[in-house]
């Protein structure tokens, strides 16, 4: 079974998404190649959760290959992966942790990450392996990954996803509004402010929002014509009219956010199709898409998360870059959060900073390689044939079930690497400290 199998599943899975192109132009003063950033947010999962064991697998039909892989700061050899347990192969999700302020405030203990089970109950210590996230760990092991990035709040949902798209919260749990803030305090103010292009896109915009945000921007009716569909998503790419930046939100009726208890492959393959789409699209050679979480679910993390300019951040979070800027197989070690990405896009625009905890953010400018090319004379990075018999192993088989998400992606980990690690021309681990203050913005 070859690779256009994976892509023939993704498709049935997600036809119905597609519809005609809303048009947008994106500025063309950029700091950067990256005219074009896709913010992607799912929700409820820890690095170690979806990364624990990351990239090791038994399963896999390339363990030489794997041994060869840049490893993050997972759960192997910690002593911490006996307290917990592995998805069973076969299961593709888990019971719902408690959730919450206090139950994350325990989960913490003081830093001493200890105490999850009392926090957030005994299905906070189940991890995934690549028997559920096989598609996921390739996308992450051809691109890059951070093992750094951590919440901005320990607590849960709306304070975390203000922080996604305003760079402050209001609140401090799930409640409100009140209080409720202006559009100018948020991303996509500044951004209106500097007339550089933005769109939200959600599953379907004439019935649903972006994670309830909405309703704390006081005067958000005005701009409402900027919510979109993803299949204007997808339609924008293929006729390269996508906007400068996208927030892309996972959030919908049938499951894609992959909080559980969701069956995580539901928001695997609808990213994998996203990706594809956006890869085989003439915006792909000047895009960055940043894929992460908007807080850990209750999920157990070994990390002690920092503080940040006197703010208690949150436990890790997963975070991908897939670009064709992107390092191949990197593992970043920057200190990030939700206000990283801010801070990318107003570096990239060359705008000022949205407000001081954006100034002190880490961006994260050493996941890309804007020094091409590569010892093939590549300037960037051309896109990953999804479809390329290469990438799969020998004798894969997967079958698709309408009513039933069961496809068991184990066997497609790992692609084989776009590029041999021998000649790429960058480390495949690093950090950077570049902030916008350092830089005076």
């Amino acid at each position: 079974m070859r690779r256009a199998v994976v892509i023939l599943i993704i498709s049935l899975f997600l036809i119905t998404l597609i519809s005609p192109a809303v048009s947008a132009q994106a500025s063309s003063q950029t700091r950067t190649p990256i005219k074009h950033v896709i913010a992607v947010l799912f929700e409820n999962h820890t690095f170690d959760n979806f990364f624990g064991i990351y990239p090791y697998d038994n399963a896999s039909w390339n363990e030489s290959m794997i041994r060869s892989m840049t490893v993050p700061e997972n759960l192997i050899g910690t002593g911490h992966l006996s307290q917990l347990r592995a998805v069973p192969n076969g299961v593709y999700s888990t019971p719902d942790p408690v959730e919450g302020y206090t139950a994350y405030h325990l989960d913490w203990n003081h830093g001493k990450m200890n105490n999850f089970v009392n926090g957030s109950g005994p299905q906070s210590m189940e991890y995934y392996t690549s028997y559920q996230l096989g598609l996921e760990w390739s996308i992450a092991s051809e691109y890059a990954i951070a093992d750094r990035y951590f919440a901005p709040q320990l607590s849960e949902s709306a304070p975390n996803t203000l922080y996604y798209i305003a760079g402050f919260s209001p609140v401090i749990n799930d409640y409100g509004p009140p209080p409720s803030f202006p559009m100018s305090e948020t991303i996509f103010g500044e951004l209106s402010h500097y007339g550089i292009s933005w769109n939200i896109y959600v599953q379907n915009n004439t019935t649903g929002n972006f994670d309830n945000m909405q309703h704390y921007i006081s005067n958000w009716n005005q701009y409402s014509g900027h919510l979109l569909s993803w299949s204007d998503l997808i339609s924008e790419a293929q006729n390269n009219s996508l906007p400068a930046v996208s927030y892309v939100f996972s959030e919908g009726p049938p499951g894609f956010s992959q909080a559980p208890p969701s069956n995580v492959e539901k928001g695997e393959i609808w990213l994998a199709y996203l990706i594809n789409e956006i890869e085989e699209s003439p915006s792909w050679n000047s895009t960055a898409i940043f894929i992460t979480y908007d807080d850990p679910g209750g999920f157990y993390d070994q990390v002690d998360p920092p503080m940040m300019d006197g703010v208690q951040l949150g436990m890790r979070l997963p975070m991908i870059l897939v670009s064709p800027f992107a390092k191949e197989d990197y593992v970043s070690n920057t200190v990030m959060t939700h206000t990283s990405i801010i801070a990318f896009i107003d570096y990239n625009w060359e705008i000022p900073a949205l407000n001081k905890f954006v100034s002190l953010s880490k961006i994260p400018l050493d996941m890309f390689d804007f020094s091409m090319p590569y010892k093939n004379g590549c300037v960037a990075r051309p896109p990953i044939d999804l479809q390329s018999e290469q990438h799969l192993p020998p004798n894969l088989h997967l079958s698709i079930d309408p009513k039933v998400i069961d496809y068991n992606f184990s066997g497609t980990f790992p692609f084989v690497p776009q590029y041999s690690y021998g000649v790429l021309p960058y480390p495949r681990e690093g950090a950077s400290n570049v902030t916008l203050s350092s830089l005076h913005y």
